[in-house]
This record gives structure tokens, sequence and C-alpha cells, in this order.
């Protein structure tokens, strides 16, 4: 299987374990179709600021947008961190290196889920694709996985 295949099916698999669960209990307006979240801009208001303090590679304005007891999650299920003393620790070492910034290349909103088909370029490694699946709860990112290739 090509990466790009392997990549959009991961896509795929990411999207429907995170939504189909939380479709099972949403709303739907008088046709059938999901109720609008008002509350989708503010999830995504979280999201872009947390890519922004990446980006400025400024640890406590990036950690600042997640919960206490934020999860980062690596590929199915693959607890990496958890807290944000662990989170510190990881990207206070990946902000050592300047050149790193993380691109939006595609976006899905739903809820208070956020997926964002990323690429980060400048990276030692080279360039790198992720997918990254954000939980946004009370204001503030409790959960994230990547799925990368």
């Amino acid at each position: 299987m090509s990466g790009s295949n392997q990549f959009h099916k991961v896509l795929a698999a990411a999207v429907l374990g995170i939504l189909l669960p939380s479709c099972a209990g949403s709303r739907t307006n008088h046709m059938g179709r999901p109720a609008s979240n008002s509350n989708s801009a503010s999830v995504v208001a979280i999201v872009d600021a947390q890519l922004a303090a990446y980006n400025k590679r400024d640890v406590e304005a990036f950690l600042s947008f997640y919960s206490d007891d934020a999860r980062l999650f690596e590929n199915t299920n693959q607890l990496g961190e958890a807290g944000k003393a662990q989170l510190r620790v990881r990207y206070q070492k990946s902000f050592l290196h300047k050149n790193v910034r993380a691109v939006i290349l595609k976006r899905i909103v739903f809820d208070r889920f956020v997926i964002d088909h990323e690429r980060l370029v400048g990276h030692p490694d080279g360039l790198i694709e992720a997918i990254a699946v954000y939980e946004v709860k009370g204001g503030k990112i409790v959960s994230v996985a990547f799925y990368s290739q």
C-alpha cells in the first residue's frame, strides 16, 4: 500500500473512531442534519492559538491551552505523555529546533473535535505529516492524538 493510501486510510479510521460515537448522541435539526454548534468557533480558536504558540516555540503559551491533565496519544491509543509536566518536557525538546513550523493542510471540525492534517517543515528528520485529533472541553485541549505515516 502506498504511503498516501495508508495515510488516507488512517485519516478515515481516525475520523470514524472519533466522530461516530459522538454522532450517536448528537442533536439534529428539523431536516435530520446535525444542529449547528456555536461552540465550534471557540474550539477552533483554541486549537489555532496553540498552533500559533507552537510556531513561536513559546512553551508556556502553548501549554496554556491544555488542561492540567491533558493526554497526548501517538498512533492507535498509545499514551505518549499525560499532564502538563510531561508535555512541557516533550515540547521544550521540540522547540530547540528553531526552524520547525506546523502548517495545517486540511481541517475537519465537529462539535468539540478538531481534526487537522498537519505538516511539520524545517524538522531535522525532514518533512513530517500527521493527523492531529484535538478534543477540547471547558475551553482547554484535554487530549490530542497524532497519527503519522
